[in-house]
């Protein structure tokens, strides 16, 4: 990690509104930092100190980096068991989406046997990276202009449909007809922003209801229009691209250069063909930039789903691993749950 002199004012101010809004720790509460030597610095010790001013006890651990372009380090063993510990877990590894993309992240947080569960905030939205550039300025805006009481609100309302929901609809006019089952995946996350109970999850820019669908049951076409995550970063594609899918999984891609290149990524990549999400933004103060993980799929009115890896996903329902998680954004969608409608044309109507 890199060298820190002194603590900087402006990563402790942004550190402590995050910590006193979303995370509120209780004194005595055990606090996980985890690092890498990419990660910035002065933000790793903002957030210990953020913390320690509320009385917990923060422990910063800095694993061994990735420096391979999108590639996963799976988390150390000692990383994982100290997870295990904790009250409070903030990933700022810099190098790997492991960090959230793990199993065991998905078994701490919610895992109803363990004799207790963490809660995981993640700044800057990007497995805790992204507190720098775009993602700092991202960051500073959802803190100033964004009513994160409204977004969890609208997450509430499509989870109200959505976690009792039995079967999920999407259609678009760009050509979009999807239907998958949603029966019994009860892990829709409402929470937006907020970390301050055991088993939640809040991030920064926050806004989607992540989750579903069942394995194998997704039948239909969807129609990307939006940005495709590792491939084609834009807010609006040059060319639609258009993926059947079947039983659950990619049987046919079409379109122009971007399908050429998610194809070329679900091929390369072990179960990268599985339906592996269907989400729906909540933020209603977020605007296209092409940053798919960080603004794009949070936009209240988009549907973004997912193709590869599940097991965290929708845990513990989800058995596919998968080295990816590719999202991809649809614009302007129709969406019902068994019969109900929630979007139209990309407006909320319930």
């Amino acid at each position: 990690m890199g060298t820190r002199t002194t603590l900087s004012g402006l990563p402790f101010m942004i550190a402590h509104e995050m910590i006193s809004r979303f995370v509120q720790p209780k004194k005595g509460e055990q606090v996980l930092i985890l690092a890498d030597s990419e990660s910035e610095a002065d933000f790793v010790h903002a957030f210990a100190a953020a913390c320690a001013e509320f009385g917990a006890e923060t422990n910063i651990l800095i694993m061994p980096p990735t420096f391979l372009e999108d590639a996963e380090r799976p988390l150390t063993g000692l990383a994982l068991a100290a997870m295990r510990e904790c009250d409070i877990y903030i990933p700022l590894v810099a190098t790997t989406y492991m960090a959230i993309h793990e199993i065991e992240v998905s078994r701490c947080l919610h895992d109803k046997t363990r004799p207790k569960n963490m809660r995981t905030f993640i700044p800057g939205a990007r497995h805790g990276a992204g507190l720098k550039g775009d993602g700092l300025k991202f960051t500073l805006e959802a803190l100033r202009n964004h009513d994160y009481a409204k977004v969890r609100e609208w997450g509430r309302k499509f989870c109200s449909y959505l976690i009792p929901g039995k079967e999920i609809r999407v259609t678009s006019a760009a050509g979009t007809d999807l239907v998958a089952s949603i029966e019994g995946i009860d892990c829709f996350y409402p929470y937006g922003a907020y970390a301050t109970q055991p088993g939640e999850l809040g991030l920064i820019p926050d806004g989607e209801t992540g989750g579903g669908p069942r394995e194998f049951t997704a039948e239909g076409v969807i129609v990307i229009d939006g940005p495709i995550a590792y491939t084609a970063l834009q807010p609006k594609l040059k060319q639609p691209v258009a993926v059947t899918v079947k039983g659950g999984r990619v049987t046919d891609i079409k379109g122009g250069e971007e399908a050429a290149a998610l194809k070329k990524l679900i091929d390369a990549n072990e179960n990268a063909d599985v339906l592996a999400e269907i989400a729906l933004g909540t933020n209603p103060y977020l605007e296209h930039t092409g940053v798919i993980n960080v603004t794009d799929k949070r936009i209240l009115g988009t549907i973004h789903v997912a193709f590869g890896e599940n097991a965290h996903q929708i845990y513990p329902y989800g058995t596919i691993f998968s080295p990816i998680h590719v999202d991809c954004v649809l614009l302007k969608p129709n969406c019902w749950v068994d019969g109900v409608q929630l979007l139209r044309d990309g407006v909320p109507v319930i």
